[in-house]
């Protein structure tokens, strides 16, 4: 037993030494997601965000997204939050989209003016509203700002429902007018069965298309967008491509381009492109949880490329640990880094307690909408998990529960601390994840683990937010 437990912690210390390249696992692990406050004015509080739109500046990137702006990303992995004040703006900011124009930042979202900073974190300062080619005040919804090589600016829209695309040129001169009239370009087609609204895409009559973006690329244009709707698992990327960025645009019949797996992500949608470090191009995508509310979202990414054909691929959803932006030269064509998911579904696990209705089988079960729960007065909750064999484990990520958060009562979110250890033999553990002290606030955490061998893994939840039951939605260890 001393020989096996020696083995495994000389292992480790050896991997940490060599230092792994650097991974990442979806949903990102983003510190400080939004708190949403009496959703629909029903008292339910969660932690919530979308929309998510990521801009390089000046050697590093930023994240705008739906209920809560900015966060900031040297490599597009570690994210720091700041907060973000705008003008006249109480509360939410839907689908922000910011791009960079002649020496400044300029952000619009749903229902908004145009703003502009120097800085990303600001301060930012209102332009004005937006108004047509006859000076009539107009709104966007979803907006997309697009800058062409040669200076020219494109704003693209959703019409709402099934409506579709619209685009239109805005005056170089002045941002928050329409130099002409807008273009509609497509609209909800029911023979794109993907498209049609619902779970199964079985609503013929209705769909939601949204969350357009433009992306340029060996002189083409490829407006991408949203349907049918970001409630539903189904939620997706199409296509449509074009000579001109107003048209005319072909509908790419490889749509979706980015879809649900039927795995842990799904409602793979509403997003933005990003080139990022080495050269190589990033998708950040909305994905759907939907326990408290049906807007209750995530984020992710993955790579982004173009076959030999020019034609658009996003290679996602990942659910798995995969290299780091920068790690190879051609991510889209294959970006696992090859450790496999090794709880899921493991049917001899233990837990120090459980909840009525939150077994502890509901956090091994890949599924976003169940969670275990410890039961009340469990001071040090645990679980654990026999993987059936020995494997060699490299990482381990947590997507913890945020049930009966209450602001109004002062049950908000904290940071968790807890640890994860190893076992041979389900007597002599290993600690591999040493977070107890941790000081960060996040609902998801990813954790690489220096490679150990193990036939037995368990999280021991050491501490969470006052008045907070500890909840995790998905313990998953992986490895090989």
């Amino acid at each position: 037993m001393r020989r096996s437990l020696f083995l495994l912690l000389l292992l480790g210390s050896l991997a940490m030494a060599q230092g792994p390249a650097k991974r990442y696992s979806n949903p990102l692990p983003l510190p400080n997601y939004p708190l949403h406050v009496n959703a629909d004015g029903k008292g339910i509080d969660f932690q919530t965000t979308a929309d998510p739109t990521v801009i390089q500046f000046k050697g590093k990137w930023y994240l705008f997204p739906s209920n809560g702006m900015a966060w900031v990303s040297p490599d597009l992995v570690n994210w720091e939050y700041h907060q973000v004040t705008l003008p006249g703006v109480n509360g939410v900011f839907w689908a922000p989209t910011v791009w960079e124009y002649q020496g400044w930042l300029y952000l619009t979202g749903n229902n908004a003016g145009l703003y502009r900073a120097k800085e990303p974190f600001g301060p930012w300062e209102l332009v004005g509203p937006f108004r047509d080619a006859s000076g009539k005040p107009f709104e966007f919804f979803d907006p997309m700002v697009f800058v062409d090589d040669d200076q020219r600016v494109y704003a693209y829209y959703a019409g709402g429902a099934g409506k579709g695309i619209y685009g239109v040129e805005l005056d170089g001169a002045d941002l928050t007018r329409f130099k002409g009239e807008p273009l509609h370009f497509f609209k909800y087609e029911p023979s794109h069965v993907w498209e049609r609204y619902g779970d199964r895409n079985e609503v013929t009559t209705v769909s939601w298309m949204e969350g357009p973006w433009m992306t340029k690329h060996g002189g083409r244009y490829y407006l991408q967008y949203s349907a049918p709707g970001t409630e539903w698992k189904t939620y997706a990327v199409g296509l449509y491509t074009a000579g001109k960025p107003l048209g005319p645009f072909v509908y790419d019949a490889r749509s979706p381009i980015l879809h649900d797996r039927h795995g842990l992500i799904n409602g793979t949608a509403h997003h933005s492109v990003v080139a990022g470090p080495g050269g190589t191009w990033w998708v950040f995508y909305t994905i759907l949880y939907r326990n408290h509310h049906r807007f209750e979202r995530r984020i992710a990414m993955d790579p982004v490329g173009w076959d030999e054909q020019g034609r658009m691929v996003m290679a996602g959803p990942s659910e798995t640990p995969q290299w780091a932006p920068g790690v190879k030269a051609r991510p889209w064509t294959g970006n696992d880094a090859g450790s496999i998911p090794l709880t899921i579904d493991k049917f001899e696990f233990a837990a120090s307690s459980a909840a009525p209705g939150r077994d502890a089988s509901y956090a091994i079960d890949n599924n976003v909408r169940t969670w275990w729960q410890a039961a009340a007065g469990d001071k040090q909750p645990w679980l654990q998990v026999d993987l059936l064999q020995e494997f060699t484990i490299d990482a381990s990520r947590i997507l913890f529960s945020d049930d009966l958060l209450d602001a109004a009562k002062g049950v908000v979110p904290a940071p968790y601390q807890y640890r994860v250890e190893a076992s041979v033999d389900g007597r002599t553990w290993a600690t591999v994840v040493d977070k107890t002290a941790n000081t960060v606030e996040r609902n998801i955490e990813y954790d690489e683990i220096a490679p150990v061998k193990g036939r037995y893994v368990r999280l021991v939840v050491t501490g969470a937010a006052k008045g907070l039951p500890v909840g995790v939605i998905e313990f998953t260890v992986f490895g090989k």
